[in-house]
């Protein structure tokens, strides 16, 4: 296999393991509340402030730590907006796809182009389906 079907190969299989991701993803919900970053307790109180900055000490463990900001992750599509890519649900969703791409490297290249057209016939299905009811509620 030559470099261009080598890298074609890889692009049908990231293509497939993204696809298959998205269909069973789903973001968790945003914990608003500090925790600790030793213990990821939120048996927190505040202990003062340092430079103006609020500092607190975790019951659990003990460990002081100052409030750091809170990441909100609003995206529907991992990866669709920039500031997805210092997002930790994001960074999960990226480790589900490489373990999928790592499981695919078994199939063969018909294989996975089958696999291909089956994902895009059920998108394509699903869109058609979605436009259909949108036109029947106008």
């Amino acid at each position: 296999m030559n470099t261009e079907e080598q890298f074609l190969l890889n692009k049908i299989r990231c293509e497939v393991a993204m696809q298959e991701t998205l269909k069973s993803w789903h973001p968790k919900p945003i914990n608003s509340e500090i925790e600790c970053p030793r213990c990821k307790s939120n048996q927190i109180r505040k202990y003062g402030s340092f430079q103006g900055v609020q500092k607190y000490i975790c019951k659990k463990c003990k460990r002081t730590f100052l409030e750091r900001p809170i990441f909100i992750c609003d995206c529907s599509i991992p990866g669709k907006q920039l500031k997805c890519q210092k997002c930790p649900q994001f960074q999960d969703f990226l480790e589900i796809v490489r373990q999928r791409i790592n499981s695919l490297a078994t199939l063969s290249p018909v294989e996975l182009q089958r696999l291909k057209l089956e994902i895009e016939m059920t998108n394509n299905a699903l869109s058609s389906n979605l436009n259909n009811s949108n036109n029947h509620q106008e």
